[in-house]
């Protein structure tokens, strides 16, 4: 199956060099290519390019949403959004690319609906355009959405913005259309997430609409609580074989700045020798402080045998060069920390040791072992930064949480008890690791009693379930940082003093990022009235959001 899906991928990578083009008319310029969209070929490349294009992973999930909620530290790239460091060249790249997929998944739809024979790929087409745009607006608030992909057809290069109340209303009919519309009698091929089943297809629209109907409750808790019960009850994710995966090739590059769609974009910026990713403090003491035995299952203590130490490319867990000494270090120094919130890999946080510029040392295999100051802390473990690791754009965990949460809500009696679907969702998450993303099992692992600790001891449900959701959300940083918003947890205390702290922020966090310059200028008409007093200002909430604080800690 590995050998089918990566020959497909390269099919689908050469053939949509010609048919996924920014400007739709140079369609026509080669009398040789046919000008015919295949919906088939869309859909396969909008799946594994999704998560697979190294440079939007990079520049806004690592950058930005994963470092914003204090998930990963960096030496620079990687830290721009927990300094808060105001990038726009970083910003754009998912708006960018995010309407690439989109025009092509327009595509899609307006080929498959001509033919009858192709409802299943107009449906999936509708399911995945959904998903892109909830994460798009979700990151940038109120957006081009309706006339969004007109261009294929009219050459509209300033279209409307619309509201994300109005967005979100289409989300909940578009999900539930193309879950009735899904044939079991049609033919789906070259479906690289769930290899032509409709009917997990059908769960995951109605997972989704069950993700986007919890977003309101701020704003909207009548219409959550109805749009929730409704997708429950057409059926969403019931065990971790639903969960919306799609698996990656070993394909990498080594240049900043080239595009690779193929691998896992996530791992690909790992990977990249510039690039030092260590895991920040605040996610790792919520596991270390609660006896989590998914940390050490993620992350792990790497460093170079003294004679490699002289690069630090070879301290870093993605190369071989790397040495694995968590066990080793935990004997000797006594605790695993991740990077300080708040600081870049350079720079000596407050209340720092006093070794803080200075290498540890530690023996393994008869070597001694060499930790410079950028590698004290904890890695992401090696065999998950593979570049073949698949990617996860729902899993059956999140859903067993929305479950908890809607019992915890007392929305509907038909969801069972908020406690079970609790510990349902821990389970699902330490099976993820392990059977979807490859991690080692840890041999010593009770789930049951941990998950019974942890909802027993844990005084506020809410917080309970919200803080697995940040556990959950570590590789799909994009809805983390969505959730700290909507639920605000964790409470996470925000960067002040830095030196490349955006002081416009008034010390608070940012709450979405600013639109791309190419909006402001070329655009501007359309995008004035949804900019906060004319300012392009991402400190502003967006609509499902409503709060500047919510989530922040704004003790002493």
């Amino acid at each position: 199956m590995k050998k089918i899906i990566n020959i497909l991928m390269l099919f689908v990578f050469f053939i949509t060099l010609t048919t996924s083009c920014e400007d739709f008319g140079d369609l026509n310029v080669d009398p040789t290519t046919s000008t015919k969209a295949n919906p088939k070929t869309l859909i396969s490349k909008v799946q594994i390019s999704y998560s697979g294009n190294r440079e939007t992973q990079w520049r806004s999930l690592a950058a930005y949403h994963m470092s914003i909620t204090q998930m990963v530290s960096d030496g620079w790239t990687i830290s721009h959004g927990q300094a808060y460091k105001l990038d726009i060249s970083y910003m754009e790249y998912m708006w960018k690319s995010s309407y690439r997929e989109i025009n092509d998944l327009v595509l899609a739809i307006q080929e498959a609906e001509k033919n009858p024979e192709q409802v299943n790929y107009q449906a999936v087409a509708r399911i995945l355009k959904v998903m892109i745009f909830a994460q798009l607006t979700d990151t940038y608030g109120d957006l081009p959405y309706f006339e969004a992909g007109a261009q294929a057809e009219s050459d509209n290069l300033h279209p409307a913005y619309d509201n994300q109340e109005d967005i979100y209303n289409d989300f909940f009919k578009e999900l539930k259309e193309a879950a009735d519309q899904l044939d079991s009698s049609m033919v789906l091929e070259g479906d690289l997430i769930y290899n032509g089943d409709v009917d997990k297809w059908r769960k995951f629209a109605n997972s989704l609409r069950l993700r986007y109907a919890m977003r309101l409750v701020n704003v909207n808790e009548p219409k959550a609580e109805q749009e929730a019960k409704l997708a429950i009850a057409d059926g969403v994710m019931e065990n971790v074989d639903d969960a919306a995966a799609v698996e990656h090739g070993d394909y990498n590059v080594s240049t900043s700045g080239a595009e690779e769609i193929r691998g896992n974009g996530f791992s690909q910026v790992q990977n990249f020798s510039e690039e030092i990713m260590v895991a920040c403090d605040t996610y790792v003491s919520y596991l270390r402080e609660n006896d989590d035995p998914r940390l050490l299952m993620m992350f792990g203590m790497y460093a170079a045998n003294q004679e490699d130490a002289t690069s630090r490319y070879n301290s870093k867990s993605s190369t071989e060069t790397s040495v694995e000494i968590t066990q080793e270090y935990l004997a000797k120094y006594g605790v695993l920390e991740g990077y300080a919130p708040g600081y870049f890999l350079w720079e000596a946080p407050e209340g720092s040791p006093a070794d803080i510029w200075s290498p540890r040392f530690v023996e393994k295999n008869g070597k001694t072992v060499q930790i410079d100051k950028y590698f004290k802390s904890l890695q992401v473990r090696r065999h998950l930064t593979r570049v073949d690791m698949p990617s996860i754009y729902q899993s059956y965990s999140e859903v067993e949480l929305w479950l908890a949460e809607a019992a915890q809500r007392s929305w509907s009696s038909a969801t069972g008890d908020a406690k079970t679907h609790y510990k349902k969702a821990i389970f699902a998450n330490v099976d993820e690791l392990i059977q979807i993303l490859g991690a080692e099992p840890n041999l010593n692992l009770n789930t049951d009693v941990y998950a019974e600790s942890l909802w027993n001891n844990t005084i506020d449900k809410m917080e309970a379930i919200n803080m697995q959701h940040y556990v959950n959300n570590f590789y799909n940083g994009i809805e983390g940082f969505a959730n700290w918003r909507r639920s605000g947890f964790p409470n996470l205390k925000p960067t002040t003093d830095n030196a490349y702290t955006d002081q416009t922020l008034n010390g608070l966090i940012p709450r979405k990022l600013p639109y791309p310059n190419s909006e402001m200028n070329f655009n501007r008409e359309n995008l004035e009235a949804h900019l906060d007093n004319g300012v392009n200002f991402w400190g502003t909430p967006v609509w499902w959001d409503n709060s500047k604080t919510r989530g922040v800690d704004l003790s002493d």
